[in-house]
């Protein structure tokens, strides 16, 4: 048995176990592993998504959005977001805003649940630095820039050098003290 893990039996209806079973054999896993999956993304996405008003739209059409907008538009729906929206997700998300919960509610939530970009971070000195791959053109560059920094000095008074191209964001930041609990 995993650790931290419990045994609890479910009632399943018979076409969703049967789906469930398809799914396993097609991705070749187990169904246990895609119902932990799934339940994991309701109890730190879903169920906090709905009530925040998330809702489901196709990638193509955010980015054909997107597109419509000017460089100075994207900036400036990037800084909105980064002051307003996600000081409001993390506070419901989390209830308070620290550099951890800004760190685990944007970007790795979004990367994670949302799909709005691959996540990848890593080390280098003194530095975090962590990649947003989003391949959603040049004002989604120009977006998560704007909302990254913006997010980071307005909600936790912390610099955070971004280098953008065209499909990809790129975040330096100082490493994180530890907090001492």
């Amino acid at each position: 048995m995993l650790k931290g893990s419990v045994t609890r039996s479910v009632r399943i209806e018979k076409d969703a176990d049967e789906r469930l079973r398809a799914l396993a054999d097609q991705s070749d896993t187990s169904v246990n592993t895609l119902v932990n999956r799934a339940l994991r993304k309701f109890v730190e996405w879903d169920a906090y998504g709905e009530k925040f008003g998330f809702v489901a739209v196709p990638g193509i059409m955010l980015t054909k959005l997107m597109d419509h907008l000017t460089d100075e538009q994207a900036r400036a729906l990037g800084s909105w977001a980064g002051k307003n929206l996600l000081r409001e997700f993390i506070t419901f998300w989390f209830k308070e805003i620290t550099p951890e919960t800004l760190l685990e509610g944007f970007p790795r939530l979004f990367a994670k649940y949302a799909h709005a970009f691959a996540y990848e971070e890593h080390v280098e000195d003194d530095y975090r630095v962590i990649i947003l791959k989003h391949g959603s053109g040049p004002r989604w560059s120009t977006f998560y820039q704007e909302a990254t920094e913006t997010a980071f000095r307005e909600l936790i008074n912390r610099e955070v050098h971004v280098e953008k191209s065209e499909n990809q964001v790129v975040l330096r930041l100082r490493r994180l003290e530890k907090r001492i609990k």
